[in-house]
């Protein structure tokens, strides 16, 4: 009797160990552009064409080769012809689309709707992980000019995230007259509840392009360069079409390459726009960010007062923005955007704190920040150095203005066009900044912007725990801020000036 169920029992874990092999068929599909294979791995993976079939993919749960919730597709070598998913995952089981390492998918151009289309769909995954490419390799100037989107998410696509990828060259602008007009993004979306984080990005119009209606969006941890603009939220003329979104930990630098002598193309690092009304993009957190490189050609954009950049940070008609933890350097030399390395136009109720801007120069456009035409700004434990004027405010009111320093060889501020070259001065003007700090000398900052215990940024700022906003009781790295008593201005808390001693009582040996 023992031995029959000894039997019994070895049957069903037979039967367990088959079904635990379906099931994992199920989960995890391998395709390759050519295929030939069943699609249980890389060795024997189905067509790019599989993917791209309506009838391959199912709602429920898959079963065989079906594509569906909790499916992992694995993508093997590399792919000349784009990938159109064709289903939602579901909560808790998304649909992923996975690199296999040395996989990318490397076409002319990834056309209009995307290398990758995920348009409409939910709950879907893209993720590069450790090395995976989407690439164009013939569209720039000179070479084919029709539209190159890397992944699309247009439509309204929820719950997705885009993540690991290295996106490449969708358009390379290598030429002062290229005036070329296209859509060229590596990730254009709209949509809710998104992640897009730890992409590599380089050679766009725009790195991310976000449009409305958008909300509950999160990019963070991006590395974009060679770009126009950054990462770009277009708002339209209706109430909160883009809203509650955050943008953090990204580095956003070298816009010179999209220079042309017409000015056609205006850079921007990070770029949140309005269209008519400024309650059309609204409570957006831009945080711990680091924007900088090479911003425009002074003999290339001299119809552009000498710039084709607009701003590092350029956000205009919304209400509600806060801009905080960012650090903001120019290269030395560099006179400025045609504005502000911070411009905030026609905004309300806005924030800006903590924020670190060095700006290139004292000479020229150089503004650290300009704020201009809007109403109700919050301006406080920001640190402003290295520019003509450290702060231009146009037509601007506060709601709060203190705790600002400010560094320049050459003190100046702007009111209107009224400027004011001490700090007494300027305090009068503004009608606040009363526990302002200014200085001619040093800022006794680190080589990565941090401040020495000798800096004027050092225990001068507000503490503003009571604002409620968790990112900002961290600084940019991550370093808790103190609950109780001051703070350090800007993006930085204090770095360490502790030395180590020496080694005592050592004794060398002879052998």
């Amino acid at each position: 009797m023992a031995f029959k169920k000894l039997v019994v029992g070895a049957a069903a874990l037979f039967f367990f160990l088959q079904a635990g092999r379906a099931v994992a068929s199920v989960s995890n599909v391998y395709i390759s552009q050519s295929g030939g294979g069943n699609g249980s791995s890389c060795s024997s993976p189905l067509a790019v064409s599989y993917f791209n079939t309506a009838g391959n993919w199912t709602s429920g749960t898959p079963t065989g080769t079906q594509i569906g919730p909790g499916t992992t597709v694995h993508l093997c070598g590399t792919f000349t012809s784009a990938l159109t998913a064709q289903g939602s995952g579901a909560s808790g089981s998304p649909i992923t689309i996975f690199f296999e390492s040395g996989a990318k998918i490397s076409m002319g151009s990834c056309g209009s709707t995307g290398c990758i289309n995920i348009a409409s769909l939910s709950y879907v995954t893209i993720d590069g992980g450790a090395n995976g490419i989407i690439e164009a390799t013939n569209s720039g100037t000179g070479l084919g000019s029709s539209d190159s989107i890397g992944v699309y998410g247009r439509s309204g696509i929820s719950h997705c995230e885009i993540k690991n990828l290295t996106i490449n060259n969708l358009y390379v602008h290598t030429g002062a007259s290229d005036n070329a007009a296209g859509n060229y993004y590596a990730i254009w979306l709209d949509g809710t509840n998104n992640l897009v984080h730890n992409n590599t990005i380089k050679d766009a119009l725009a790195g991310i392009k976000v449009e409305a209606p958008s909300s509950g969006n999160s990019f963070y941890d991006n590395v974009i360069h060679n770009i126009n603009w950054g990462i770009f939220e277009s708002g339209s003329a209706s109430v909160n079409s883009i809203t509650n979104e955050k943008i953090y930990g990204n580095e956003v630098y070298d816009f010179a390459n999209w220079d042309t002598t017409a000015d056609t193309f205006h850079h921007d690092g990070l770029f949140l726009s309005g269209s008519s009304a400024t309650t059309d993009l609204t409570h957006v957190d831009v945080y711990s960010n680091y924007v900088h490189g090479t911003s425009s050609s002074a003999v290339t954009c001299a119809s552009a007062s000498g710039s084709c950049l607009t701003a590092y940070i350029y956000i205009n008609t919304d209400s509600n923005v806060r801009v905080f933890n960012n650090l903001l350097v120019a290269n030395s030399g560099d006179t400025g955007p045609n504005n502000g390395w911070i411009l905030m136009y026609a905004d309300a109720s806005d924030s800006l704190y903590n924020n670190t801007v060095i700006g290139g120069t004292v000479s020229g456009n150089s503004n650290c920040a300009v704020l201009d035409s809007g109403i109700s700004f919050s301006f406080e434990n920001n640190v402003l150095s290295n520019c003509n004027n450290l702060l231009w405010s146009n037509s601007a009111t506060f709601a709060t203005i203190n705790y600002n320093v400010y560094q320049s060889s050459a003190l100046s501020w702007r009111i209107g066009s009224s400027w004011y070259s001490t700090l007494a001065a300027w305090k009068s003007a503004v009608g606040g900044d009363a526990s302002a700090q200014a200085t001619t000398g040093s800022l006794n900052l680190d080589a990565n912007f941090k401040p020495f215990s000798t800096s004027l940024a050092v225990g001068t700022g507000a503490n503003l725990t009571s604002l409620g906003v968790t990112a900002l009781d961290s600084d940019k790295s991550g370093i808790a801020r103190p609950t109780s008593g001051t703070w350090d201005a800007g993006a930085y808390q204090v770095a360490s000036t502790s030395a180590v001693n020496p080694p005592t009582a050592l004794t060398a040996q002879a052998y």
